[in-house]
């Protein structure tokens, strides 16, 4: 079955949600999370999640960390 964002949302308005973990793989494939809160959801769906990438392993560059996760 097919979710929406609208009712992700309406999930984690009904059961009291805490957090949210985001997760995504790295450049040598290792799978990594972030934590948001639940305020950030509608924000995460609409325009992604920025953050800095520079503790990963792999990014030497940190002028060019910054990532989107979507």
């Amino acid at each position: 079955m097919k979710r929406t964002a609208q009712d992700i949302l309406n999930f984690v308005e009904d059961n009291d949600v805490k957090f949210a973990k985001l997760t995504f793989c790295d450049i040598f494939g290792n799978q990594k999370n972030i934590a948001i809160m639940p305020t950030e959801l509608e924000r995460a769906f609409e325009q992604g999640i920025h953050f800095n990438a520079a503790a990963l392993r792999g990014f030497l560059n940190v002028e060019a960390s910054d990532l989107l996760l979507f």
